[in-house]
């Protein structure tokens, strides 16, 4: 009985998550009510997750508040963007609704119209977890977000069907909205931590290639120069620049 009321048992380690989740639920729907902040309350929530219920590291609020502030402007500019196919999805569908499906010209935009929400939908998934874990600028994280959702096609289609039975069940029962949200980053990160990893240890491997071909072009350089000195006293050319870094840039704290 004392083992279980013991605050390092593991009982007491799930209860704390277990309210973890529910504090970070309560906050990303709070954070996400002036709808244009919904983006870096996404980031901040997917970041709190990962860190701090996942890894174990830091307290769950303080590290959502502090993901949500660093990434706040960036990320109300980068929801903007994604306002623009929404609205694009919305007057189409309705178009199309009021055409009949009767209509060809109906049935057309009715398919662009999930096509694009579809596309804008599984973007969005990766585009604020990109954001939390990668400085990057706002149109490279749109494409990189872009090449996630098609190369990891099996995965983004997880990801969108639970994404909407999360919506629909919160819409059906809205209490869920105080646990589902965190619970469906807990997901998310499961299924896009794996790619982050696999992408950023491409990046290393590239650059440790790079700079053991610029050492080696280095010193090649420098044995023809002291050849041509010998022979013609010609200056050696200068050292290649650096070329710049890849998609994903240094990882967050």
């Amino acid at each position: 009985m004392n083992r279980m009321f013991n605050l390092d048992s593991p009982l007491w380690n799930i209860l704390s998550k277990f309210c973890d989740l529910l504090i970070l639920s309560t906050l990303w729907m709070l954070f996400s009510l002036p709808v244009v902040t919904a983006g870096p309350a996404t980031a901040a929530l997917y970041h709190s997750v990962h860190k701090s219920i996942l890894e174990g590291s830091g307290y769950a609020v303080s590290t959502f508040w502090k993901s949500f502030r660093t990434n706040l402007k960036q990320g109300i500019l980068l929801m903007l963007t994604f306002l623009f196919p929404v609205a694009f999805v919305i007057v189409s569908y309705l178009f199309a609704d009021s055409l009949g499906n009767d209509n060809l010209l109906g049935v057309f935009y009715k398919i662009i119209s999930i096509a694009v929400g579809v596309i804008t939908l599984s973007t969005f998934l990766y585009a604020f977890p990109v954001l939390s874990r990668f400085y990057m600028k706002t149109k490279d994280i749109w494409k990189t977000s872009i090449a996630f959702a098609v190369t990891r096609a099996f995965f983004t289609l997880i990801l969108d069907v639970l994404t909407v039975i999360c919506a629909i069940s919160i819409f059906l029962a809205p209490v869920a909205g105080f646990l589902l949200p965190a619970l469906m980053a807990m997901a998310a990160e499961r299924l896009i931590e794996p790619a982050f990893r696999k992408a950023m240890d491409a990046k290393e491997k590239a650059e440790a290639e790079k700079e053991k071909g610029d050492e080696d072009a280095e010193t090649e350089d420098k044995e023809g120069a002291s050849d041509s000195a010998e022979s013609s006293h010609l200056k050696a050319d200068s050292p290649a620049k650096e070329a710049g870094l890849g998609d994903l840039e240094k990882p967050k704290e």
